[in-house]
């Protein structure tokens, strides 16, 4: 059996030569249906393997998120036990453990700013000084509904800079 790319070929061939008028209609006819039929078929058998394939994806996807939660629900793990011997040793005033494999001990810690106003009140409250400046992004979805929309100035500021375009896509059923 011919691959994908052979059937296409072929099928295009015999296009050409129904529009050249330079084979028997019924020869023709005869192998553009054999052609279409190999195609469906070359073509049924492309759907099989994407179903499988993205049925293997999803189960991908499905363990990736599993083995994440596994993964932080350890790490919470790690972070409370550490926190209770932090707060065993902070309430025991016990500086210093030394055991046969390990040694713990406390330590101080970097500082660190914290805020005492809520969140939605820090950028409003500092100056510039403090604040870090964010690169803008393009709102295409705007953009897309100006250019779609009725109004010609929008329309004309935008020309030359951006426009719509369509592409085709497959579906599978």
């Amino acid at each position: 059996m011919a691959n994908l790319y052979e059937l296409t070929s072929d099928l295009l061939k015999l296009q050409e030569l129904l529009e050249e008028g330079e084979i028997d209609a019924e020869a023709l006819a005869d192998a553009m249906s054999y052609t279409k039929e190999e195609f469906s078929s070359k073509m049924e058998g492309y759907c099989k393997v994407i179903r499988n394939i993205e049925n293997s994806i999803n189960g991908l996807k499905a363990e990736e998120e599993r083995m994440a939660s596994r993964r932080k629900a350890m790490e919470n793990n790690v972070k409370a036990m550490k926190a209770r011997m932090l707060d065993a040793m902070v309430t025991t005033d016990t500086k210093k453990v030394e055991g046969e494999l390990f040694t713990i001990s406390r330590a101080k810690t970097a500082p660190s700013v914290k805020f005492d106003i809520p969140d939605d009140q820090i950028t409003k409250l500092l100056s510039a000084r403090w604040l870090v400046p964010v690169e803008p992004k393009v709102d295409k979805k705007l953009i897309k509904a100006d250019l779609e929309g009725d109004d010609e100035v929008l329309k004309f500021a935008l020309e030359g800079i951006c426009h719509l375009e369509s592409s085709e896509s497959l579906r599978m059923r």
